[in-house]
């Protein structure tokens, strides 16, 4: 369904995985995810640096939006 279709797809995903619980907070709401565990997670996944940031916007407005559905 939403599976990823290439290895930097798969990449990323394990990144999501690994930093997910890694947010900014502000006033005790989350406010976005910590870039800098983005980077690291996905360093860690073999994702090079320019790919991860090109994927960071999509990924937290994603993470956000469904931190919302939540409430």
């Amino acid at each position: 369904m939403n599976a990823p279709e290439s290895l930097e797809g798969w990449q990323a995903a394990s990144a999501i995985e690994v930093c997910a619980s890694q947010l900014r907070m502000a006033q005790g709401r989350v406010v976005g995810l910590d870039l800098n565990a983005w980077l690291l997670a996905c360093e860690s996944t073999g994702l090079d640096k320019a790919t991860a940031l090109d994927l960071f916007p999509a990924v937290e407005a994603g993470l956000m939006s469904t931190l919302q559905n939540d409430d």
